[in-house]
């Protein structure tokens, strides 16, 4: 395709000022590593673990399949990546800021570290005489030894610079020297509350190009792809590749048919073409082996792709004296195609601009797991079938619809990004981290034929997502509790989904047992009245053999239960505020969501029907969390901002605004009324656990939570305020649903409960970590989960002593955040407070920072007006992450060393929860000078 720029229609893309900003030879001044070393004590307690670990490491490996957690052979953060492109549920391929595409997941769940270098965009610069005078890969790093040896790296890193703001990202290219500037813009369809989209496997490329000389200039952009080394023996499968070129009615590309794991996959490249265009130039099916030098050359000398001529050669005059000979000799190596390559050609004259469209699309429709005679169909394949000749249809449809995404992008983020109640690495940090939505070796499937339409998985299908790249079980649950403020805010129905796979599981009861590797005994893989910690390992079959983690016996895990119950409630608050009552377009329109009346700002259910919703209670779920400001209609962009009661004036936005086409959410009153009898079973069955009877559940002696290797022994601080916090849920259900027996139940069963968890845990500075002598100086970063929670769905009631919480958060502040590396690194699980203060080393775990529980600290800090503690404490973490070098793969902890565990982590999306939190209470305006006062120096890049 060629195109004559013109200044009047398109100007050069500009990166926006947020965002993760490197120079393309950016070296991260941190230095860090994934090396674990216990301390002596620690080893000694590993010892039995790690035995029995050896002998089932050992036995996996010899069933040629991976542990779900690998502890031999650890995987250290690459330091290298962007933002990754791909939607939901259909794999994603990384890509580094240096231009790389790497880190493939494109089998569900499994991933491969690996950088192809045939996968590459080159551009070719010619000037008026038609000559070129600049070719390179686009790309700044280290030309990989096993690269095309005539392909060249000539870009200046320090000329180049790239912006993520992820779905989004964006790579300017100073190429003034040669009269271009060149801007590439990545575009994956990861869209807020748009479902279609957001499940397709595909990203754009938006190449715009200025021609800054006074001569004309051609630009060639060339995107190549070859076979993806993604098989067990990472061998090519050339003698099973199918290649092809095609030509629709507006994009033309080319195809790669492979396979990976066994199971098929098309890689398409497309591109939008001219009306008198075909795919007869502009394209080249090449061997990486024997070809590639000819794809160099032929851009160079030709400025665009053309078809190798030696791929059809003539065949040769033969005698009977030349079979003769032919006996004698070798027979030649046959060398079949597994690469293609797609030109586009923009051309400029001086001063002006044009832009050159690409889209990659990857269809791997269906998965069929190996122990499985089921075949599950993605859940994109609702709209483009699963034949496996979706990869064009796809490719067209990005290419019409990019524009429509970034608008919906712009719609989703403009608010947030303009918000000055938020400061700016946190604007980036929300949309960065989302990455793990998509890159979280996730899953989602089409099952409308299996669930009625009273079931949202009938519309919506199932979802997983791992707990990490190295953790490789789907949707765990004690991780997921953190990391679901992403789903219940921006995709609520998947959130919706996830729960409703966990409530079918509550009940299920199996007669299999398995070593527990921690202390050897032998137990049910599940009992009933039990929520999993997980839904099963990516190698085996995920979602039908369930609780894959090994180490304990989850079943006795006392925080499981009560992290289900606390996710409802907030799960039934969002989805009330996200939807209208009635489908009617007036109760969409933004007119009438603009139409704010004082009193009904914050409940669109009043609103619509102009009367109290009349079971809401008055004693605990009062949807209004602190008063502030009613919104008027200026201040209403953006429909989310009024659902979290922004009062914040976005300049430019005050347009009406067409409603989004987007799906409903699941109705609220029927997620509560189907979650009820599971939650008053599931809060029973933890009842359990209260063996002297005070109200008061206890810990067993061993690691029975999210803590996996920190003991806890009778009433604690973390476990117990999650039941307290659940038992309080649950009687608001009841009060909600009408149960007036199980309300009165729940009423005293709670009063017991909170004056327990204040007589035995608080000690008037923090509640203790549990009741054992030797940890009374212990202070856990993450004792008020269950409060943060109660914050998040909008509780009044108080709970938990008001004084109580702000002097434990103070506290927390003073000794787990300043006292741990001056505020730079977030929140040390423990710290052991007095004269000598120290980090807690009892466990591994007391030592390690939790990104994510640093991030739903920070959230309960704004909920309790602790604004610039909170933005210090996230802030100096997410500093660190950064100069690091650990975007775009999080790890679950830090140490005071510098090094890390667990790259690319679930838990770190409950970055989100600040995000609502700072939306249900922003900082006072009066205290905030410019609105930035919580941006100090240790939180600001």
């Amino acid at each position: 395709m060629e195109g004559v720029g013109d200044t009047n229609i398109i100007e050069l893309d500009e990166p926006p000022k947020w965002g993760l900003k490197l120079a393309l030879d950016h070296e991260f001044p941190l230095p860090t590593k994934q090396l674990i070393i216990p301390r002596p004590k620690q080893i000694l307690d590993f010892m039995p673990l790690t035995a029995r670990y050896l002998k089932y490491y050992c036995a996996r490996r010899m069933q040629k399949k991976q542990p779900i957690m690998n502890y031999i052979h650890m995987i250290s953060a690459q330091r290298m990546y962007g933002c990754p492109i791909g939607g939901i549920g259909g794999g994603t391929i990384g890509r580094g800021f240096k231009g790389e595409f790497c880190r493939f997941q494109l089998y569900p769940g499994l991933y491969e570290y690996v950088t192809v270098p045939e996968c590459q965009f080159i551009v070719n610069i010619r000037n008026e005489k038609n000559e070129t005078i600049f070719q390179s890969v686009l790309s700044t790093y280290d030309k990989p030894k096993k690269a095309p040896s005539t392909w060249e790296w000539n870009l200046k890193g320090s000329e180049c610079e790239y912006t993520a703001l992820y779905p989004r990202a964006w790579t300017t290219y100073d190429l003034t020297k040669y009269g271009i500037k060149l801007v590439c813009r990545q575009i994956s369809p990861v869209i807020p509350h748009n479902y279609k989209d957001s499940s397709l496997p595909c990203a754009v490329f938006v190449f715009s190009a200025k021609n800054v000389s006074n001569e004309h200039r051609t630009v060639n952009i060339t995107f190549t792809w070859t076979e993806v080394l993604a098989g067990p023996n990472k061998r090519k499968n050339s003698g099973k590749l199918d290649l092809e070129r095609y030509s629709e009615d507006n994009t033309c590309g080319v195809t790669l048919e492979q396979k990976i794991s066994d199971t098929p996959i098309t890689f398409t490249i497309a591109k939008n073409k001219s009306d008198n265009e075909t795919i007869h130039e502009g394209y080249c099916l090449w061997n990486s082996t024997k070809g590639s030098n000819y794809v160099w050359d032929c851009i160079k000398k030709n400025g665009k792709l053309e078809p190798d001529p030696s791929q059809t050669p003539t065949p040769p005059k033969t005698t009977d004296k030349d079979h003769k000979k032919d006996d004698k000799e070798k027979p030649k190596k046959i060398y079949k195609n597994d690469s293609v390559g797609l030109s586009n050609t923009i051309s400029l004259d001086p001063g002006g601009c044009g832009v050159s469209e690409f889209c990659l699309a990857w269809d791997m429709p269906t998965i069929k797991y190996k122990k499985d005679r089921k075949i599950h169909r993605r859940y994109y394949t609702k709209y483009f079938g699963s034949d496996g000749i979706a990869g064009a249809s796809i490719a067209a449809y990005a290419l019409r619809n990019y524009k429509n995404w970034e608008k919906q992008l712009g719609e989703w983020q403009d608010p947030i990004l303009n918000n000055s109640n938020i400061p700016d690495w946190l604007k980036s940090a929300l949309m960065n981290e989302l990455y793990f939505v998509a890159d979280g070796g996730t899953i989602w499937f089409d099952v409308s034929e299996e669930f009625p339409e009273t079931d949202p998985r009938h519309d919506f299908g199932v979802f997983g997502y791992l707990e990490g790249h190295e953790y490789r079980m789907y949707n765990t649950y004690d991780v997921h509790f953190y990391a679901s403020f992403a789903l219940a805010q921006l995709w609520p129905n998947l959130q919706v989904v996830l729960q409703y796979m966990y409530r079918d599981a509550i009940a299920l009861e199996t007669t299999q047992v398995r070593q527990s590797l921690y202390n050897g005994k032998y137990v049910k893989f599940k009992i009933k009245e039990s929520i999993p910690h997980d839904l099963g390992d990516p190698e085996d079959i995920p979602f039908t053999h369930i609780n894959a983690y090994n180490i304990h016996d989850v079943s006795e895990w006392r925080d499981l239960n009560l992290k289900f119950i606390l996710q409802v409630m907030r799960d039934y608050r969002l989805l009330r505020a996200h939807s209208a009552p009635f489908p009617s377009e007036r109760y969409q329109s933004m007119a009438f969501i603009d139409d704010v009346r004082e009193g009904t700002e914050d409940d669109l259910y009043t609103r619509s029907t102009e009367q109290p919703d009349e079971r809401s209670p008055d004693i605990s779920v009062d949807l209004s969390t602190d008063p502030s400001p009613v919104p008027n209609k200026e201040e209403m962009p953006d429909i989310l901002d009024l659902l979290y009661r922004s009062s914040e004036v976005v300049p430019e936005c005050h347009e009406t605004v067409e409603p989004r086409e987007t799906a409903t959410t699941w109705n609220s009153k029927q997620y509560l009324s189907d979650m009820y009898p599971s939650c008053t079973a599931l809060l029973r069955k933890a009842y359990l656990w209260d063996k002297d009877g005070d109200g008061l559940i206890e810990n067993g002696g061993f690691p029975d939570q999210t803590y996996d290797a920190w003991v806890m022994t009778g009433p604690s601080a973390y476990c117990g305020g999650l039941w307290v916090a659940s038992v309080s849920v649950v009687r608001a259900m009841a009060h909600v649903l009408g149960f007036e027996e199980d309300e009165r139940e729940f009423s005293k069963l709670l009063e017991q409960a909170k004056a327990s968890m204040t007589d035995k845990l608080w000690n008037g500075n923090y509640y203790l970590f549990d009741t054992k002598a030797s940890n009374k100086n212990v202070v856990m970063a993450d004792q008020l989960a269950g409060q943060w929670f109660l914050r998040a769905s909008d509780w009044t009631d108080e709970v938990f002593p008001d004084a109580n919480v702000k002097k434990a958060l103070q506290t927390i502040y003073d000794n787990n955040v300043q006292k741990f590396l001056n505020g730079r690194c977030g929140a040390v699980n423990g710290y052991v407070v007095g004269a000598r203060g120290r980090v807690d080393t009892t466990a591994l775990q007391s030592e390690e920072v939790w990104t994510g529980v640093t991030f739903g600290l920070a959230a309960l800090m704004i909920y309790e007006g602790m604004h610039e503690q909170a933005f210090a404490t996230a802030g100096g973490l997410h500093n660190t992450l950064t100069r690091m070098g650990l975007s775009f793969e999080t790890p679950e902890a830090l140490y005071e060393n510098g090094n890390h565990r667990s790259v690319a982590y679930m838990r770190p999306l409950s970055i989100w929860s600040m995000y609502q939190a700072i939306i249900a209470r922003p900082p006072p305006k009066a205290s905030i000078p410019n609105g930035h006062v919580h941006e100090t120096a240790k939180s600001r890049l």
